[in-house]
């Protein structure tokens, strides 16, 4: 084991030259609150800065990796992202480009801006009993705060992406094994070890060239998903129309009081 930094939210351990960041609010399905969100984004810079670090694995306690937004921190209009960084997108790491490797070690739920993190992280395992899902438009709402729109199209087959979106029903750990959205399903009790190991296999290149491939990588790519771009001011425009309609407010209404939204179209 390495060393650990203090935090409220989160928990990062060294192992080697590679960082193990676990999302720390099992009580409440490891939902991103303000606190958190400012601690996953300086744990981030920390690890981009760190030359003794190659590769960041994300992982979770209890059997949610994130639910998204802490929606009852919003509701009392203390959810806000950390000064200075509001740009980064959720978590720190959806808009924010990460220079090194990042994998995410799924154990158990991701869903909404915790499927995001998924889809933004470079390389990500799933446990076995996971599920991935993006919600939202069972709330009349778009999976845009993440850029899961923008870099699924190129990661995975458009009508499967469509499905995923369009249904905002869950996934299980095989699908999105075969939809593209992870690269491995193991078992729950071997998430973390066999996340490590990828992460040894990729660190023990040289820590140059893992960061100019990555880029490379992505350069040749459409890169209207990296921060900056027409693509992410198309989306940022798509969220504020829908968030201007009555349906939206309706299905946030609809949401908190436990009972299904009644669509008007407007």
């Amino acid at each position: 084991m390495g060393e650990t930094m203090a935090y409220e939210t989160i928990i990062t351990e060294t192992r080697g030259n590679v960082l193990l960041l676990t999302l720390n609010r099992p009580e409440v399905r490891n939902a991103l609150n303000s606190k958190m969100w400012e601690e996953l984004c300086d744990a981030i810079d920390d690890f981009d800065r760190d030359d003794s670090l190659a590769v960041m694995v994300i992982t979770n306690t209890g059997k949610c990796f994130c639910s998204g937004t802490d929606l009852k921190e919003l509701a009392r209009g203390e959810y806000h992202p950390p000064r200075g960084r509001e740009d980064w997108g959720f978590a720190g790491m959806t808009r924010h480009y990460v220079s090194k490797p990042v994998i995410a070690a799924v154990n158990g739920i991701a869903v909404g801006g915790g499927a995001e993190m998924v889809v933004a992280a470079d390389l990500a395992l799933i446990s076995d009993d996971g599920k991935i899902g993006f919600p939202e438009i069972k709330h009349s709402l778009l999976a845009t705060g993440g850029g899961a729109l923008l870099r699924m199209g190129r990661s995975m087959y458009t009508k499967r992406a469509m499905e995923l979106v369009l249904t905002g029903d869950a996934i299980d750990a095989q699908t999105a094994l075969e939809w593209g959205l992870v690269n491995h399903v193991v078992p729950a009790e071997e998430l973390v070890d066999r996340a490590i190991e990828l992460a040894e296999r990729i660190a023990k290149n040289g820590p140059i060239a893992i960061r100019m491939t990555k880029l490379a990588l992505y350069d040749c790519m459409d890169k209207s998903f990296l921060p900056a771009t027409d693509g992410w001011r198309m989306m940022a425009n798509f969220d504020a129309e829908i968030k201007r309609t009555e349906d939206s407010r309706e299905g946030e209404r609809a949401f908190a009081e436990k009972r299904e939204p009644v669509w008007k179209n407007r």
